[in-house]
């Protein structure tokens, strides 16, 4: 009797078990992971938690509001309306940021709220990383250059030895043929001998044509390797006038690459931003992750933006920030970027490599002709946004006058 009870209370122990496990209360545990996420696709625009943003700062928000997670959550879900209400915690909020309206997010579910709040409980100050700025080595690396002077002087070294050899080569020719002319008893070979052999061969017809022929051709090959770069500059990454960082707005904040260059769907430049394009966000973000304050009040200097006023009082002075262009299309070549980017559906990425990962951005294709038509022999076309068996090549890609007139 007494193990039939036992048997009993366990298994009413593992029922109890998998019911809990199968509650939606145990389902919603709070995932700081989850949390995380949430935090960065809806409040990461407004808020940091170091640092104001547009709004307060939120390290420490956890421990301020202990014990009024449920008030938290209503004011997360729709502050308007909590306001409006009257709540006197709501109203001396509002009225503490100068009556700032925070957006509504009815959306969210318990969980939702309950993973945001484990972020913000649970934060930590993540560890200073030393980021490596790409220098002009490492992008000529990356895709080669034919700027690199140790090419040459290797090419130098090489001809140099070759001259070496040769000259070694008649030494040790000379030597022989005057040692078997020796043993034939017959005169010995003289500077004066070797010097008229030397013009006889010299002033031979065939000689002189098959020189001349061999130098032509090989000054016109590297004529024409040396013209083919002309206006070729990968790697170029030259220093601009206000420190940008791409690795943060595109790749940490997901900023699209078409928020700024606004031109990349409709024009055939994408367009280099404007300095009030920068302003739609920092005349709220005045203090940057990587460079502070310095190269923000640049952008304010640029546009004659008084921060303690917080209006466009001030002279402005864009010459002084003009951006240095960096990718550049030879004079007598047409590109277009709508055409490849809205009918071609390329993405910025296939040209310009992965931005979101480069500190300082520089030229990482060679834009060259042959590197245009590589692709245009290779890239399927698309039709309503499904991939045909036609290359761009098939349907008239490589026609001169497409790139040329």
């Amino acid at each position: 009797m007494r193990g039939n009870s036992i048997t009993h209370i366990l298994i009413s122990l593992i029922f109890f078990a998998l019911a809990m496990l199968a509650s939606p209360e145990a389902q919603a545990e709070p995932n700081y992971e989850a949390g995380a996420k949430l935090f960065k696709q809806n409040c990461s625009s407004c808020h940091k938690m170091q640092g104001k943003l547009v709004g307060p700062a939120l390290e420490g928000a956890a421990a301020k509001y202990a014990g009024q997670e449920e008030w938290l959550k209503k004011w997360i879900r729709n502050a308007p309306g909590l306001i409006k209400s009257g709540d006197e915690q709501a109203v001396a909020l509002w009225n503490q940021y100068n009556q700032q309206q925070m957006t509504a997010f009815p959306q969210f579910t318990d969980e939702n709220l309950e993973s945001i709040l484990a972020y913000l409980r649970d934060w930590k100050p993540a560890e200073p990383v030393v980021t490596k700025v790409v220098g002009e080595g490492d992008a000529a690396a990356a895709g080669g250059s034919l700027s690199d002077p140790n090419i040459y002087y290797a090419l130098f070294g090489l001809v140099g030895v070759l001259v070496l050899i040769a000259l070694l080569l008649v030494v040790i020719t000379a030597t022989l043929v005057s040692s078997v002319r020796a043993k034939e008893q017959k005169e010995a070979l003289t500077m004066e001998m070797v010097v008229e052999r030397s013009k006889a061969i010299l002033g031979n017809k065939f000689f002189i044509a098959t020189l001349t022929t061999v130098i032509l051709l090989g000054g016109l090959g590297v004529t024409v390797r040396e013209a083919r770069t002309v206006g070729l500059n990968q790697g170029y990454m030259p220093e601009q006038p206000i420190k940008f960082s791409h690795k943060i707005h595109a790749g940490t904040y997901e900023i699209d690459c078409k928020y700024c260059h606004t031109g990349v769907t409709k024009s055939k430049s994408a367009w280099i931003p404007s300095f009030n394009v920068c302003m739609n966000c920092h005349a709220y973000i005045q203090e940057g992750e990587l460079y502070g304050k310095e190269e923000i009040s640049k952008i304010y200097d640029a546009v004659g933006y008084n921060v303690e006023e917080a209006a466009y009082t001030n002279t402005p002075n864009p010459e002084k920030y003009a951006w240095v262009r960096i990718h550049n299309v030879p004079d007598h070549a047409y590109f277009n970027h709508a055409q490849h980017v809205v009918v071609g559906n390329l993405e910025c990425e296939n040209c310009h490599g992965n931005v979101k990962e480069m500190e300082v951005v520089y030229q990482y294709s060679d834009l060259g002709m042959g590197w245009c038509i590589n692709c245009h022999r290779n890239e399927k076309v698309k039709v309503l946004g499904e991939e045909t068996e036609y290359t761009v090549a098939d349907m008239g890609g490589l026609n001169c006058a497409r790139c040329h007139y």
